[in-house]
């Protein structure tokens, strides 16, 4: 069975190999909210341990995790990620999972 992390990986490797303008990034992009949507402990651990390549790619959707977790966990989680990264331009999320959760 594959894990977390790989089903997560593997999906961001799809993500990467498509055209910008591909449709498919859409599909990509909901598959990847639906898994990690489901436990907000496991994905926050996974984007705790996550190199900078995979988690480029992954904050296509932070927005829409911030609008699902709406937990203070998660902004945390994107503050250390921006301190580990700061050449990630992470400051737009950050905010955003922030107004997440005053609304």
């Amino acid at each position: 069975m594959i894990d977390f992390s790989e089903e997560v990986i593997s999906l961001v490797q799809k993500r990467e190999n498509l055209h910008p303008d591909d449709p498919a990034i859409q599909l990509i992009w909901n598959e990847l909210i639906n898994l990690l949507k489901q436990d907000e402990e496991s994905t926050i651990l996974f984007l705790d341990q996550c190199d900078k390549k995979y988690l480029y790619w992954i904050s296509e959707i932070f927005e829409e995790l911030s609008a699902e977790f709406q937990s203070r966990a998660f902004i945390d989680c994107l503050l250390r990620l921006q301190k580990k990264y700061p050449d990630l331009d992470m400051e737009q999320d950050i905010e955003y999972a922030i107004q997440s959760i005053e609304e």
